[in-house]
């Protein structure tokens, strides 16, 4: 069956994707109800929109489909309930990056034409897809992960217990399917489930819209500063990425609201017990030596 038609490279290396003088990435389909977070700030997020290093894309329960699509041809397709980090700090990952990190969701990606590995074109807490022949749809939830080889072969690896396994290469058609710490399934062919809760855009052929934003961008309208509920999936994250949050978001703490979310479950991000009660850490002051006695 067939649906119609990043972690590599050191820390000091800069993929040539991010360094084109063109826009790195933007919205060309926003079909539904979407939301960028950039710094510590909600945008409603719309076609045409320049993205950035680092910015966050969120989907509602209803949205049909959002489409990043990056200078170099790349194509990123967000279904409905889907949190993205696009290019997260290399320090996120140890000494490697990514082109985008795929917290929870539905993603496909697309490609020109045979994309090497010379990158993650997505990670994910549960695995990485670092290779596509044309195109791949990976979903990923709090327990399990997908990943459907669309167009020609992908290649992926598992993380267990954070750490990457043995790569492993999907042919066209086939899929992988992972429950759990159980062992992954791979078959001939999509389960009908998986097929069934893709969105209908997923279903189509639609060609590239970059090209009639690449003289004109939209401004995201700015809806407030970024609410606990939305950032809380993230302050749970794999301890790396929480690490980053920290320093980026360290302003909201301010708010009663975020703050009495961040001290409900402090286990879940301990990293934030600093920010919240810095005199904690700070020195101890030694004594006042005690006068000796008079004689």
């Amino acid at each position: 069956m067939r649906i119609s038609t990043l972690w590599a490279g050191a820390l000091a290396v800069v993929p040539l994707w991010v360094m084109a003088a063109t826009p790195w990435a933007t919205t060309t389909i926003v079909d539904g109800d979407a939301q960028l977070v950039r710094e510590a700030v909600s945008h409603t997020l719309s076609e045409g929109v320049r993205l950035s290093r680092e910015d966050i894309i969120h989907t509602g329960p209803a949205t049909r489909m959002v489409r990043v699509e990056f200078a170099d041809g790349v194509i990123y397709d967000l279904g409905p309930e889907t949190r993205l980090m696009l290019a997260p700090p290399a320090r996120a990952r140890g000494k490697t990056m990514a082109r985008g990190y795929l917290l929870q969701g539905l993603v496909k990606v697309g490609l020109p034409g045979s994309k090497a590995a010379d990158e993650t074109l997505l990670a994910s807490p549960r695995l990485e897809l670092s290779s596509v022949a044309r195109g791949a749809v990976v979903k990923v939830g709090a327990n399990e992960a997908a990943v459907f080889a669309e167009s020609g072969e992908a290649a992926l690896a598992e993380r267990r217990d954070g750490r990457l396994q043995s790569p492993l290469t999907l042919r066209n058609g086939q899929f992988y399917q992972r429950v759990g710490d159980g062992r992954a399934q791979v078959i001939g062919r999509p389960a009908a489930a998986f097929i069934q809760a893709l969105p209908r855009p997923f279903l189509d052929t639609l060609p590239s819209r970059l090209g009639r934003w690449s003289a004109r961008e939209t401004t995201p309208r700015r809806t407030g500063a970024l609410a606990f509920a939305d950032a809380q999936p993230w302050l749970d994250a794999e301890p790396a990425l929480r690490t980053a949050f920290v320093s980026r978001w360290r302003g909201l703490a301010r708010d009663p609201d975020f703050r009495a979310g961040l001290l409900a479950d402090m286990n879940a991000h301990p990293e934030w017990d600093r920010v919240l009660f810095p005199e904690k850490y700070r020195p101890k002051v030694p004594p006042a030596p005690v006068p000796a006695a008079s004689r």
